[in-house]
């Protein structure tokens, strides 16, 4: 089996999913056959519990679970390619850890 491609899994808030679009386009990350731009998104709920060391950006207690509406995005690109996406997600997202995730696409 081939790998050529991942997909790529990112919760992101829906106001910077433009900017990161914009992004992954000008480096030429989200061109499928003969399309550009291509990428979905879906709204979704999602927990989390910030850790004690935790730098807290959020007005939530550490004894509490924080429910947020987020948005995953979805796209492809080549195995290659996967450092330079990932540096993208780092410097535009505004958490210091984005929850990413790259998933090998099997080519026939």
């Amino acid at each position: 089996m081939k790998i050529d491609f991942v997909k790529v899994e990112v919760l992101i808030a829906e106001e910077y999913i433009s900017v990161l679009r914009e992004h992954l386009h000008e480096h030429g990350f989200l061109n499928y056959g003969n399309q550009d731009n291509v990428l979905s998104y879906a709204k979704y709920k999602h927990y989390s519990r910030p850790l004690e060391f935790a730098s807290l950006e959020m007005p939530v207690p550490i004894e509490s679970e924080c429910l947020q509406t987020v948005c995953k995005v979805e796209f492809r690109c080549m195995v290659h390619q996967v450092e330079k996406v990932k540096k993208i997600i780092h410097d535009l997202h505004p958490s210091e850890y984005p929850v990413m995730y790259f998933i090998p696409i099997l080519d026939e």
